[in-house]
């Protein structure tokens, strides 16, 4: 529908806002540096490329946060709170997101544009900025009054003039109501001072909250003044000494520290906090130079402040006097300063004198007395406890205890166990004494600390791509801070928990070779692996290599983990039998070669006979040799008792080699790790042996393929001289003879053949016996080559990590193993996207980036979410125009839409449209976060290329794909037509050059997919439009903070970083037989009461049948399933047929044809067209013409059918040139369209069109008067066919008229012959065209 020039102006505007909107942000971004920012909140340490801090947005004790300057990010392991600038201050300052803009706009010095907030937005913003503005004008007006308290100020030791109080923003507070009368006047209202506490009120009576008082500012860490504590100056009974600031909006009892906000810098600065108990405290020693200084208002810590120190410096001095309440003080901060992680050291001052005092005392000097006094908190804290000379041993033991219970509040061992010895050395008590107490008191501490529990993962593959080297090894830890020292500077992964064999299949495919230190490894008390060794198992037995360093020195992780089992066995009196199977198990994962040299040491360690270990291994090799579990696996070469006439020891005991040797006249030989890296072959004539090649290669894969040229191997190369294999994927003719593996073998680093064609024959003939034969998987998703296939190889969805498919009817993920392979009814399938044949090598990547899109993520069992749980969410988030219930019903037939669309060749796609920052690409999202990560991009129809389109729609099959930003005018014509193809008959066929200049046509699309954009799709009037669903999207507005929640909710679990849906979409995946057997019957009994509701029409009737498929896939849910949709189908259905009316006029109201035969319509009316010039309406029998594709055809008809010839050309010229013509349709674009229409038949080369016409000529008489009579006309011209009932049908429309004729005059003159020369007058727009044979 055509926008107003005011309508599109505004939305115009709208639009530029928008882009600005995006730009501005960019721009405050990088106008911040995010280290910065962050630190002003939290203490940052560097740690390598990054920094580390405790983390703000939970109960952090250890630095479990990192910052990115390069990235610009942060990140928290711990809570996995991430985000950049401006996510971080939203979070930390529970700002909304306009909030924290302005915010960091503020501070990288910015114009802040109005037009960002929302009314209620700005609302919120302007009432907080007037509090903030209302108690700063308060704290001003204290300042000016502050010479009324000279006299005191002078007995502490001040002048007016002193620079600490202005830095403080020290001020008075008269006595009376002065401050409420003054700010009152000056405009400030009388309710804002009451929402700052500044003006109190009682019984209906307002007064001044502070009177008499030094004002002591609070202010939060941007410099907002907050609050106020007030000390009285004239003391008064009953009155107390120390008045603060209520809890209001700005001010929170217990979270703020007087001081902060002005020693923030100094205390980056030195590394440390002294930390006193009041205001002149504090002031006293900022005045002497030591800036780094805080007060705790005389009271102790709240965990909410010891938080907050803590973002600024973990170590602290404590700075007390040595009275009762001074120590009482000291005992509680320094306990809870301990538990939060802070290091603390303690000052006893002298008796009788606080840090006040202490200050004027010394003057200049007081840094340096300060440090000269500084002592460990056992230290200062029994000098404290225990007066000098006391032999009181109730006093003293309880001392004791009380430090001991302090010094077991301390995290660190190492700092634990020194404190320790001298508690021991003052107490002149025995070590192991306190030690006990110690470790009583800190059990105690343990059990009632809150546990902070890490997400159960892998941390830092994001990183790892970019810090490894070729050829050396990444790192595995088990310890978070050597972790955080090392991320995003070296290839360092972070072990939490036992991940999920997803998280070790996506470290596999990035790399597969890493060392790890013995650190966190361990054999629990029953026998069981702890975490860390349970994980670093399985990494060794999905593929990836790991090397353990320990005991200084570094050994493979089999002898590592037999070792530390063999160590455990022997103090060890449960069942051994499991614990020493577990071990056997292991090696079976090991080179053969491996296993085979260090049998001996491997039995010896657990007290086996080689026969005993041989039989218990057995058993475990055949079940991965039967799973098609390939093993995968430099040094120098081991010469201890080579002997170059015979093959050595390992060729017999080894079967495998001793097969080589035996058939073929080789065996490999070894290095000192036990691996094969090269040949050697008995010479020709019988004596000794000659060593080929420095390589050895094993044979993986053999990827079969119908055409030949197609068919590959995969082979494993051992080299010589580097201690990591390479892995090469090559044609299966290069292997034909030594020429041609030669001329592959040249690509890579120290591969070298330098044998005879005789000996590659041999090594040849013995790998082509051993390769694993499997099919590549090309299209991942459904693998049914029909959508009603029942053959049993074809029944599994494929995703990139494994395939679901049911065995021994149970449905069940099965993972590929490490060289990518999964076995499917006794066929092995390919999926190279995580074999570590491509680990960490960058071929082929981007291919496989695609394909990895699609990866099922297991969920763990407690944090799983229901179908219907999901479903829920979905339809309340989008419940505006029941977007929400569209998009499940939509995610669900996307899985099965090659079920679905081979009923009758139809499906459908969701239109979500809707201005920008409607939310529109968000559901799209959803829809395709049942399958696909939402974090990965979606593709954009304005940049992204035709090529890249149609690689992705002939990737993936029964998995929605997101089309983002259509737009009719600049929708590239390729991507329209595979548009119309994808959503018409699935075929989606077009050509696009390939890269030798030859054009590729893709037969096939199988891919859903769900389109997005800011307009109706009106191109090819409306050609798209009765095929989709269309689903408006408006504007959200004043969203509540409950749909805030559920929107939160529904993006936490859809994410499968943080929970993710994959055990949803298996719950889906199992409806295949139910829509293999009974989608056709529901989908045509929903199309059947459908037809019976609505009254049929074209359109109407495509717009039924698309809507039929939402409603058969809702019967069969509910019929056929256990999933419980959040609504019936009673109730959809009514939504349904809405949708069709709502659509219906969408469609009439776009159509240009209608338009243009609405208009023809009243052209008829005021007889611009006439019936027999313009059209003629007829019941031939037959007509020759060309059809729609332009052959040649005679059309037959049944009787008493209709037909229109029109003469389009002459029709269109009168309706451009008569006004109607609004759209600026062209002449092409109606025939075009109109060629698609279900009414058009073809065109005729010539028709004859017969009318007549009413002209004047002189009568024949002496007046010469003018008389009208009827004229016949006629012309010859090629017209277009219509069927003209289907015509009316469709558009309702009738051309047909009946006129009453003119009255004949009385008397028929004679007139005379009209001849071509004679000028007639006419009312028509141009000269008819007589006998013309030109074109319509």
């Amino acid at each position: 529908m055509r926008r107003s020039n005011h309508a599109n102006w505004n939305y115009l505007r709208k639009m530029r806002n928008n882009m600005i909107d995006k730009l501005f942000i960019e721009k405050v971004k990088s106008a911040l540096n995010i280290v910065n920012v962050v630190e002003s909140f939290t203490h940052l340490h560097k740690a390598g490329v990054n920094y580390k801090g405790v983390c703000p947005f939970h109960d952090d004790h250890t630095p479990s946060m990192v910052v990115s300057p390069s990235r610009q990010t942060y990140h928290c392991f711990v809570c996995g709170a991430s985000g950049d600038v401006i996510s971080f201050i939203q979070h930390h300052l529970n700002m909304t997101f306009v909030e924290a803009l302005r915010w960091c706009a503020t501070q990288a010095g910015l114009e802040f544009p109005t037009k960002e907030m929302t009314p209620e937005e700005e609302a919120r913003y302007k009432q907080k900025e007037a509090r903030l503005i209302a108690i700063d004008a308060a704290a001003k007006f204290f300042q000016k009054n502050l010479p009324q308290a000279e006299s005191f100020l002078v007995s502490r030791g001040y002048t007016l003039t002193d620079k600490a109080l202005a830095d403080f923003g020290v001020g008075y507070a008269p006595v009376g109501n002065l401050a409420m009368n003054e700010l009152t006047k000056a405009g400030y209202s009388l309710q804002r001072l009451q929402e700052v506490d500044v003006v109190g009120s009682n019984e209906g009576r307002t007064y001044d909250r502070f009177r008499d008082r030094l004002m002591f500012p609070f202010y939060d860490i941007q410099g907002h003044i907050i609050g106020f504590s007030g000390r009285i100056i004239t003391p008064r009974e009953g009155v107390g000494k120390y008045v603060n600031t209520g809890e209001t909006p700005l001010f929170t009892k217990g979270k703020h520290i007087f001081g902060l906000y002005q020693a923030r810098k100094a205390i980056g600065k030195q590394g440390f906090a002294y930390l006193v108990e009041g205001q002149f405290d504090v002031m006293s020693l900022y005045k002497m130079g030591v800036e780094n200084v805080i007060g705790g208002s005389g009271t102790a810590f709240t965990d909410d402040q010891v938080k907050l120190l803590l973002r600024f410096t973990d170590y602290v001095v404590m700075v007390y006097d040595a009275d009762a309440a001074g120590v009482k003080a000291s005992l509680k901060n320094c306990e809870l300063l301990l538990k939060a992680g802070a290091k603390v050291k303690c000052i006893r001052l002298p008796k009788g004198t606080d840090p006040d005092e202490f200050a004027k005392a010394n003057g200049s000097r007081t840094q340096d007395k300060l440090k000269e006094l500084t002592e460990t908190f056992p230290k200062a804290l029994k000098r404290m406890l225990i007066p000098h000379g006391c032999k009181d041993e109730t006093t003293i033991s309880d001392g004791l205890n009380t430090i001991c219970s302090l010094v077991a509040c301390v995290g660190d061992a190492g700092l634990r166990l020194e404190y320790v010895k001298s508690v021991a050395a003052d107490f002149k008590s025995k070590i192991g004494i306190v030690d006990g107490k110690v470790r009583s008191f800190r059990l105690k501490i343990q059990e009632a600390l809150p546990k902070t529990k890490i997400q159960a993962g892998l941390f830092g593959v994001d990183a790892l791509k970019e810090n490894i080297e070729s050829d050396r090894p990444g790192i595995l830890t088990s310890v978070m801070q050597d972790f955080l020292d090392g991320y995003g500077e070296e290839p360092i992964v972070y072990i939490a928990g036992r991940p999920s064999s997803n998280d070790i299949q996506e470290l596999r495919r990035v790399y597969c070779y890493f060392v790890s230190s013995e650190t966190g490894c361990a054999i629990n008390n029953d026998g069981e692996e702890n975490d860390y060794l349970h994980t670093l198992a399985e990494m060794f037995r999905s593929g990836i290599n790991i090397q353990m360093t320990y005991n200084d020195s570094t050994g493979s992780f089999v002898d590592y983990y037999i070792g530390l089992h063999g160590r455990f066995l022997e103090n060890y009196s449960g069942d051994r039998v499991p614990l020493i199977s577990r071990c056997i198990e292991l090696t079976s994962y090991a080179e053969d070669t491996v296993v085979t040299v260090n049998r001996n040491h491997y039995c010896s360690v657990l007290k086996l006979t080689k026969g005993q270990f041989d039989e218990i291994r057995k058993p475990f090799v055949q079940k991965r040799k039967s799973a098609m579990k390939v093993s995968m696996q430099t040094d120098n070469l081991d010469d201890e008792d080579f002997d170059v006439n015979e093959p050595p020891d390992y060729v017999q005991e080894n079967e495998e080699y001793h097969r080589m040797w035996k058939e073929c006249g080789y065996y490999p030989r070894l290095n000192k790790k036990s691996e094969p890296v090269c040949y050697m072959f008995r010479n020709k004539n019988g004596n000794g042996m000659t060593q080929v090649a420095d390589f050895f290669m094993t044979p993986l894969l053999h990827i079969f393929s119908d055409d030949f040229e197609q068919n590959k191997r995969v082979l494993r190369i051992n080299r010589r001289y580097y201690d990591t294999p390479i892995y090469i994927e090559i044609p299966s003719k290069a292997l034909l003879k030594m020429s041609s593996i030669e001329e592959v073998l040249i690509n890579y680093e120290a591969v070298n053949f330098n044998g005879e064609e005789w000996q590659w024959k041999a090594i040849k003939t013995y790998m082509s016996r051993h390769f694993v034969m499997c099919s590549e998987i090309k299209t991942y998703g459904n693998q049914q080559s029909e959508g009603m296939s029942r053959k049993g190889d074809e029944q599994f969805f494929a995703f990139a990590n494994g395939i679901f498919h049911s065995v021994d009817g149970q449905w069940r993920f099965e993972p590929v193993n490490e060289l990518g392979v999964v076995t499917h009814n006794k066929n092995n399938y390919y999926l190279p996207a995580f074999s570590t044949i491509y680990a960490g090598s960058g071929k082929q990547s981007d291919k496989y980036e695609l394909i990895s899109q699609l990866v099922y993520k297991e969920v763990p069992a407690e944090k799983r979410v229901t179908f219907e749980k999901w479903a829920g969410l979905m339809d309340r988030v989008y419940k505006i125009n029941d977007n929400g219930k569209w998009a499940i019903i939509f995610a669900i037939m996307c899985a099965f839409r090659s079920n679905i669309h081979c009923i009758d060749r139809l499906f459908t796609a969701p239109f979500f449209m809707g201005p920008m920052s409607s939310g529109k690409t968000q559901i799209a999202i959803s829809i395709r976060s049942l399958f696909i990560s939402p974090n990965i991009p979606i593709f954009n129809l304005n940049t992204g290329t035709d090529a890249a389109m149609a690689t992705i729609m002939g990737m993936f099959k029964d998995v929605p794909v997101v089309l983002d930003e259509y737009n009719n005018k600049d929708i590239s014509d390729n991507k329209f037509q595979a548009l119309k193809g994808i959503v018409y008959d699935g075929d989606g066929k077009q050509k696009r050059k390939g890269t030798s200049g030859r054009e590729i046509e893709n037969d096939k699309v199988f891919a859903p997919v769900i389109i997005c954009g800011q307009e109706t799709p009106q191109r090819d009037d409306n050609a798209l439009m009765s095929r989709v669903i269309v689903c408006e999207v408006p504007k959200p507005r004043n969203r509540t903070q409950e749909e805030v929640r559920i929107f939160e909710e529904l993006k936490t679990i859809e994410d499968p970083n943080k929970i993710g849906l994959s055990n949803v979409l298996l719950q889906i995946l199992e409806l295949r037989p139910m829509f293999m057997d009974h989608f056709r019957q529901l989908k045509q009994e929903a199309y059947s009461e459908l037809k019976q509701d609505v009254i049929n029409s074209g359109e109407m009737d495509r717009l039924m049948k698309t809507a039929s498929l939402f409603l058969g896939t809702v019967k069969l849910i509910e019929r056929y399933s256990n999933l419980r949709l959040p609504f019936t189908y009673d109730e959809f259905f009514k939504i349904a047929r809405e949708k069709i009316r709502f659509q219906l006029s969408l469609i009439r109201s776009t159509d240009k044809l209608a338009m243009f035969f609405t208009a023809v319509n009243n052209m008829i009316d005021t007889k611009q067209v006439i019936e027999g010039r313009e059209f003629l309406i007829e019941q031939p029998k037959k007509v020759t013409g060309k059809d729609s594709r332009g052959d040649s055809h005679t059309f037959t008809f049944e009787p008493g059918t209709n037909v229109m010839f029109l003469r389009m050309s002459a029709v269109f010229s009168i309706f451009d040139r008569s006004g109607y013509n609004s759209e600026g349709s062209t002449l092409s674009t109606l025939e075009q369209n109109l060629r698609s229409h279900p009414s058009y038949i073809g065109t005729v080369p010539s028709r004859r069109f017969t009318w007549e016409e009413t002209i004047e000529v002189p009568r024949n008489d002496d007046q010469e008067t003018m008389v009208k009579i009827r004229k016949p006309r006629s012309t010859s011209t090629s017209a277009i066919i219509i069927d003209y009932d289907k015509f009316k049908e469709l558009y309702n429309i009738d051309f047909r008229r009946t006129y009453i004729e003119e009255p004949a005059p009385a008397e028929e003159p004679e007139t005379p012959p009209v001849t071509a020369s004679m000028t007639i007058s006419q009312d028509l727009p141009f000269a008819p065209m007589e006998d013309s044979d030109e074109p319509f």
